[in-house]
């Protein structure tokens, strides 16, 4: 009887073995067709449910799991570079076309004041161009993850309002009145001044190139967050549409030939600021459009 059962348990251990060996070659294909079919849900599976290989089978999903997300990483990056390049070479060649016309006018011209205004014009397109390349800079870095951030706490009404009045004289130029709160709010965020100081900055060009003839600055706390909320006037003709506003090469001139707006800055700003773990929106309301950005407030400056 002993024997019979010997033979017993030899033949349900020779089974195993077969089946054990079958579902890992088995393993060993799907897991070779891993590459082809990355990114269309892969997914492992076993028919033999023995514990180890269950085990094993989970590890090799979890893999699969983080090989096809760097995979679609992979691709929204290329996608992202393909779009920069394109992106890049329309929005430099507008300002560096009006750069050579202009030159070509001012060796031309015998009348000082003519070159004059056409030196001026020169001049604006040349900071132009440094400003897209900045905001290209910081975007790429952005998207690469290699922009780092150095908190600071401090008072953000006074960035905004020393930020604000350096364009002075441009709002003046243009003829937009600016109004802030009374009394001044001093609240102080958790940030990177820099990094905010790049965003505000945003805001004000795209006031100066959009606003009509007003634009209030307000601010006040939710969440054990600032908002730091400012609206502008919008002019009769515009035509924003407010659900693109912060997508990237977005500008209000449909055609692209809006030659003062890379369409980038709105964008830029929002990925700066949510890498500070803030959150930028808009709105359009009654004829103003309202960008309002939410900060985290220094612990120690919460009621």
């Amino acid at each position: 009887m002993w024997g019979w059962i010997f033979v017993f348990l030899a033949f349900a251990f020779l089974l195993y073995i077969y089946f054990l060996k079958r579902e890992l070659r088995k393993l060993k294909h799907a897991v070779q067709e891993i590459p082809t079919n990355a990114g269309y849900g892969s997914r492992l599976y076993v028919d033999f449910r023995q514990k180890a290989i269950m085990e094993l089978v989970d590890e090799l999903n979890q893999m699969i799991d983080a090989f096809e997300e760097k995979n679609r990483q992979a691709k929204r990056m290329e996608e992202n570079v393909k779009l920069s390049i394109a992106g890049l070479s329309h929005d430099l060649r507008t300002p560096l076309t009006s750069i050579h016309g202009y030159v070509q006018l001012f060796h031309a011209a015998t009348d000082e004041t003519k070159k004059a205004l056409y030196l001026k014009i020169i001049e604006q397109s040349v900071h132009r161009l440094i400003e897209m390349t900045d905001h290209f800079y910081d975007l790429a870095r952005i998207e690469m993850n290699q922009k780092d951030i150095a908190w600071s706490t401090f008072s953000l009404s006074n960035l905004v309002e020393e930020i604000f009045l350096s364009f002075y004289e441009q709002f003046e130029e243009k003829h937009i009145e600016l109004q802030f709160p009374e009394p001044a709010h001093d609240r102080h965020i958790i940030a990177d001044p820099l990094l905010l100081t790049r965003v505000i900055q945003n805001i004000v060009q795209n006031i100066l190139r959009y606003a009509k003839s007003s634009a209030i600055i307000r601010y006040h706390e939710e969440d054990n967050n600032l908002i730091f909320s400012v609206k502008n006037d919008i002019k009769p003709d515009s035509k924003v549409a407010i659900e693109k506003v912060f997508t990237r090469f977005y500008t209000e001139v449909a055609s692209r030939t809006n030659t003062e707006s890379s369409g980038i800055g709105l964008y830029l700003s929002k990925q700066l600021v949510e890498k500070m773990n803030g959150k930028m929106d808009a709105a359009l309301q009654d004829g103003w459009f309202i960008l309002n950005l939410h900060l985290p407030i220094h612990r120690s400056h919460i009621r």
